[in-house]
């Protein structure tokens, strides 16, 4: 409770004009609010705190034990994606990617991409380690070593994106990408997990094409079994943003046809953990 004291040296200035009543009460009624809003706010700040650190240590238990990580995100800017690759809630997933990889330690690489491997721009490459004695210690460090590296990613994308090419979109690409970002970290595989989360709206058009608005779900499958993906052993591969194109919005079956393309894709590299999905609440 805070207290204030008025010096007792100061006589009080007489009111020009008698408030009345309406006066009154809303002069107290602001005095009396001062309290409950700074009460209010210290409370909120308490228990996001406390959810927070809750959530970091949920994170923190879940990281892969005697291993890093090697998180890569992989942001399809091609022509239908470039204009809203950054809009409220596509990079949130990325958001949730870097967390994790400061929270449990690693290496990060975010690239944005469009028709091909060689269509790939780096926006954030760097090693994320949070100093501090504790768990506690270190944990209570992360929304801002978080916040930082995000801003940096979006700092970067636009001129990342700007160097390459609005045609093709080539997705699969990016799981090649995957694995030589990971294979470069640990050729022999002791050190890092990979966790790859890559952003696009799935109208992958080079290569093997998707852009049928008829594709249906067995001609999708189809067509996965018949393409070359690397190796990733225990990875967790994330496709979201599926299906969320520039108006107008594709039709129902279409997305799903295009997500089960990417799920048995995503299979057939033997990744521990595949999701492919619209909207990412989570991990």
């Amino acid at each position: 409770m805070t207290y204030i004291n008025v010096p007792a040296a100061s006589p009080p200035v007489p009111p020009t004009k008698t408030p009345n009543l309406f006066d009154r009460a809303r002069t107290a009624a602001a005095l009396l609010a001062v309290p409950i809003a700074m009460t209010l706010a210290s409370g909120c700040a308490q228990t996001a705190g406390l959810v927070n650190l809750a959530d970091a240590k949920q994170i923190a238990a879940s990281c892969p034990e005697g291993h890093q990580l090697a998180g890569r995100a992989a942001i399809d800017v091609s022509t239908h994606m470039r204009a809203i690759a950054a809009d409220a809630g596509r990079l949130d997933p990325v958001r949730r990617l870097v967390r994790r990889v400061v929270i449990c330690g690693g290496s990060l690489r975010v690239d944005a991409f469009s028709g091909s491997s060689a269509a790939t721009a780096n926006v954030y490459d760097g090693d994320l380690h949070l100093p501090g004695a504790t768990e506690n210690a270190r944990l209570r460090r992360e929304p801002a070593e978080t916040d930082e590296v995000m801003a940096q990613i979006r700092k970067n994308l636009p001129d990342a994106a700007a160097k390459l090419p609005l045609t093709g979109s080539d997705v699969l690409a990016q799981l090649g990408m995957d694995a030589e970002y990971t294979e470069g970290l640990d050729p022999d595989g002791s050190r890092y997990v990979l966790d790859s989360v890559i952003v696009t709206d799935g109208v992958q058009s080079a290569g093997v094409s998707l852009i049928d608005p008829t594709l249906t779900v067995e001609r999708a499958i189809a067509l996965a079994k018949q393409v070359h993906v690397p190796k990733l052993p225990g990875a967790s591969v994330q496709f979201t943003s599926i299906g969320k194109t520039a108006d107008p919005a594709p039709p129902t079956a279409y997305v799903d046809a295009v997500k089960a393309f990417f799920t048995r894709a995503c299979a057939n590299t033997g990744a521990a953990r595949c999701s492919v999905v619209t909207d990412a609440a989570g991990r």
